[in-house]
């Protein structure tokens, strides 16, 4: 008899074959939000229970998690990131196919070296302005800590990631590549969401 793990896997893989975009939409959505609600976790300590609220009300001895905060998350991922991700983890494999032979140095070089200066630096401004007007905040709050904080937190990501996508695309197939990047998504989507919420301290900056 299969194992849940093993049902849940076959299950995705049927849904990722009949319908790959809206698949990779909910499992985005899936791993970013729960990336957010370990985010919350962490900031207001080890709660007794979780409660439904806004970030400006607080219960005795409980955490109260931010249901705007939650949904810009979720919202992002699903509708923002799931979708250009999709697209662009096929493209980019067809333009190096043309340029590189599949798996070897040269290749996984060259869809590393796109991904890092288009991807990751597009990926993390449409972040930080797609939460921020969801979260009711004004333009000029969004480039400001796009100023602040859009340096530093791409450092982090190429550090994070350079590792894993080569990883991902020396050993993974196309199809399961956004996957593999949501799987990392859930520890980096706890870094973004701190990060949003009370910005990145660089050390010499205070």
């Amino acid at each position: 008899m299969a194992s849940l793990p093993s049902k849940a896997l076959a299950a995705y893989l049927r849904a990722l074959d009949s319908h790959p975009l809206s698949t990779q939409m909910a499992a985005s959505a899936a791993l970013w939000s729960a990336g957010d609600v370990v985010a919350q976790h962490l900031e207001q300590g080890a709660p007794r229970r979780w409660l439904w609220g806004d970030s400006q009300t607080t219960t005795e001895g409980n955490a109260v998690l931010d249901r705007r905060r939650l949904l810009a998350q979720t919202a992002y991922s699903a509708v923002v990131w799931a979708p250009a991700a999709h697209y662009w983890y096929e493209a980019l494999d067809k333009v190096v196919r043309k340029v590189a032979r599949v798996g070897t140095i040269k290749f996984v070089g060259a869809k590393l070296a796109l991904e890092m200066v288009t991807l990751h630096p597009l990926s993390l401004v449409a972040f930080f302005a797609t939460v921020g007007l969801i979260n009711g905040e004004r333009p000029a709050q969004i480039f400001a800590q796009l100023r602040r904080d859009l340096a530093p937190t791409l450092a982090l990501e190429w550090a994070l990631w350079a590792p894993l996508d080569i990883a991902n695309f020396k050993f993974v197939p196309v199809r399961h590549q956004l996957l593999v990047t949501n799987c990392g998504c859930l520890v980096e989507s706890v870094g973004l969401s701190l990060v949003k919420s009370n910005g990145i301290c660089v050390p010499g900056s205070h």
